[in-house]
């Protein structure tokens, strides 16, 4: 490798996706001791435990100092501790899905650019897709830690900034064909030195960036969340001994390849094949593409690997995924068909492998292709293709279509009124797609998509009217939104809200609304997600708005969107009439579908509604027989 390889781009995807060998980090006082051989199990689980503590802390540091409401109150961020070869994620508490595999890839890019040169208290920055990150959104920070001069682990912190410094004020802008008009891309680069920021990167980025007051805010939280990990980590070397804490961190790898191997020695060993048609974007795809995959399953070696090079050429717009993203789909889409109780580390993540093909839309992007909406759109798509593979692997444990990230969770900006007509700029989380069913259990609502899958949390409506100028209207339960099954899909939700005294810009792009969620085994899909602009006073419906594009809503008109339901499972005959009847009390499905889609028969009168057992009965029997 030579210096230009890691200095000019196109860089080579070996850079980030391969691992970091031991002769590369010779040079790093520490980074090759693997510490003791042999730990007492009961040291082990309580520096494990605190390690994940430590974890937790760093997750609270950030919700407690972020300005960005996405931080703060959706919490889209995740923080973690990765090992000295910068390969190996040593454990994840509370994290985003479409984070999991992404923080080795820009952290080996980050140790490949700066070899021998890190030190303690640095801190480094890789946004870039290019250089291994997840999206150009993503800031991701890196601190390394040092205990007596010896390299330990690395702390990491991956938070969605609001802006990026692009044309349109958004870091998911869904129209750019390119990294050009994404916005600012930092592969690998120092922040802070001798735990002091860098002034004139400090004074580019918020010259540079919208919000700038509140990225500044964002970036000292994470700081403070890199620094906090530093502090709690020597503390653990000082109590249990170098060589004994780095054995530690040794044995959650070990742990986590044992567990997984174990799982994996129990499934078949089979090969599977299959399709799903992809989101239709007008002046994009007009017409729906195949994406297509297999599953090879080896309990004897214990590996899971997905194939994706079937998959379709990139096109020339944001759409396409990104090297880390598209290893995350498969990691996201088959780690809930395994057991719970499997750690969240490398140790088992890795035995998750995929082959990705250049120039492909889930694959390896081609420089300079745009990616910037890769941890949701096309993410969610190819999630749902890995639950829909498995499928025909583990039936009993398969998951139905999940509702995928909607409009709905996109950007709005405008001028406040209440504040000199200062600039903002918001993602919303006001309303969430739901979890397909699986057998013996209803889909989990308030999902948001396979990217997220409930790791992030409601913003606050008190707190998104107190600091945006916006009536939030409505917020609530679609009913018949999930599919009609045995086991029900999960009920999205839907959002109502308003400018006050000036015109929203809507800046959008989903998936989930050409498709429905897939049911399984006779369950019927989910419903998909839509938009609309109604007029504020009559309600009227003034414009039906597309899944990608923008809009202005105006101050006389509502911005009404819902998310996507989750598909069903079984057959919706076989439900459980009080289940049904529970359904229809609380307004997830209405009375005209408790008796066309699962043939239950209501009585109203009793204030919890009741089951006509005879009606029922009588009313299944002629819908199951025979035309």
């Amino acid at each position: 490798m030579t210096r230009d390889d890691i200095l000019i781009p196109p860089f080579k995807p070996e850079l980030y996706a391969s691992p970091i060998r031991d002769e590369e980090i010779a040079g790093l006082p520490g980074a090759l001791d693997r510490g003791a051989e042999q730990v007492d199990p009961v040291t082990f689980s309580v520096v494990h435990a605190r390690v994940e503590g430590i974890m937790t802390e760093m997750t609270e540091t950030i919700l407690a100092t972020a300005r960005n409401p996405i931080l703060h109150g959706a919490k889209d961020f995740t923080c973690c501790l990765l090992d000295t070869h910068g390969a190996s994620i040593l454990s994840m508490v509370d994290c985003i899905p479409v984070h999991v595999g992404t923080m080795s890839p820009p952290l080996r890019f980050v140790i490949r650019a700066f070899g021998d040169d890190i030190k303690e208290g640095d801190v480094f920055v890789n946004n870039a897709p290019y250089a291994g990150n997840s999206h150009v959104g993503d800031f991701t920070m890196f601190a390394p830690i040092f205990y007596e001069g010896k390299l330990v682990a690395w702390a990491c912190s991956k938070c969605h900034l609001l802006d990026i410094g692009a044309h349109i004020p958004t870091s998911m802008d869904p129209f750019a064909k390119d990294i050009y008009e994404e916005g600012f891309h930092f592969p690998g680069v120092r922040l802070c030195r001798d735990h002091k920021p860098i002034d004139d990167l400090v004074r580019f980025i918020a010259y540079n960036f919208r919000y700038s007051q509140q990225w500044h805010g964002d970036f000292l939280a994470q700081l403070s969340s890199l620094w906090v990990a530093e502090a709690r980590m020597i503390e653990l070397c000082k109590r249990f001994g170098y060589d004994t804490f780095k054995g530690c961190l040794s044995e959650c790898l070990r742990h986590g390849e044992r567990a997984m191997r174990e799982e994996i020695a129990r499934l078949p060993k089979v090969t599977v094949t299959e399709t799903l048609l992809s989101e239709c974007f007008k002046g994009y795809i007009e017409e729906p593409l195949e994406l297509k995959m297999s599953l090879s399953i080896d309990p004897e070696e214990g590996i899971i690997e997905f194939d994706y090079t079937g998959m379709p050429d990139q096109i020339d717009f944001s759409y396409n995924l990104s090297y880390a993203t598209c290893l995350c789909t498969a990691i996201q889409g088959t780690l809930p068909v395994l057991s719970p109780d499997l750690p969240y580390n490398s140790g088992a993540l890795e035995r998750i492998r995929v082959k990705q093909r250049v120039g492909s839309i889930a694959g390896i992007p081609q420089w300079p292709v745009g990616t910037e909406v890769a941890t949701v759109g096309l993410s969610d798509e190819v999630t749902n293709l890995v639950f829909k593979t498995w499928a025909k692997v583990l039936p009993h444990r398969a998951l139905a279509g999940m509702g995928e990230h909607p409009a709905a969770n996109h950007t709005g900006t405008g001028v406040d009124p209440r504040k000199n007509n200062e600039p903002y700029g918001h993602l919303h989380y006001l309303a969430a797609s739901a979890a397909g069913a699986t057998e013996g259990f209803d889909g989990l609502p308030h999902m948001f998509g396979h990217c997220i899958m409930g790791n992030m949390g409601y913003e606050s409506i008190e707190i998104h009217e107190q600091s945006l100028p916006h009536i939030v209207w409505e917020v609530k339960a679609e009913p018949n939104s999930g599919g009609a099954g045995k086991w029900r899909g999960g009920v999205s939700m839907s959002h109502r809200q308003q400018p006050v005294g000036h015109d929203m810009q809507l800046i959008y792009c989903g998936t989930g609304h050409t498709h429905p969620a897939f049911g399984l085994f006779g369950g019927q899909g989910g419903s998909v997600a839509d938009h609309w602009l109604l007029n504020a006073d009559s309600q009227a419906i003034e414009a039906h708005l597309e899944n990608m594009g923008e809009a202005t809503c105006r101050h006389d008109q509502h911005w009404y969107a819902k998310t996507g339901g989750g598909g069903g499972f079984g057959e919706a005959l076989e439900r459980d009439p009080e289940k049904v009847r529970d359904d229809a009390r609380d307004g997830f499905i209405t009375l005209d579908a408790a008796r066309d889609l699962y043939g239950v028969v209501l009585d109203t009168g009793p204030e919890l509604f009741a089951v006509d057992t005879q009606a029922t009965a009588a009313l299944r029997a002629q819908m199951t027989r025979p035309s």
